[in-house]
């Protein structure tokens, strides 16, 4: 959405992506996709761009990230 909206200035683009459960289902085989789809998320949320289309990316995930990753802050929560 980023990318096609600085092509097209009618793609409207959010300030802030929350995504839920962006690993589920991936497990152990599909590792490497799991780690893409990360790739791609701190891609969008580290681009400070000064054209206005800098995004806050919020993922809720069950399991912590595979690895620790610089660019990623966590905030674990418990039901407790």
């Amino acid at each position: 959405m980023r990318d096609l909206g600085r092509l097209d200035a009618g793609v409207r683009v959010p300030q802030v992506l929350i995504i839920d459960s962006p690993l589920a289902e991936l497990g152990a085989v599909a590792q490497a996709t799991g780690e893409r789809l990360i790739g791609a998320l701190i891609d969008v949320a580290s681009d400070t761009s000064s054209d206005g289309y800098a995004c806050q990316v919020i993922a809720a995930t069950n399991d912590p990230p595979p690895r620790s990753y610089p660019e990623v802050r966590e905030t674990p929560v418990s039901t407790a």
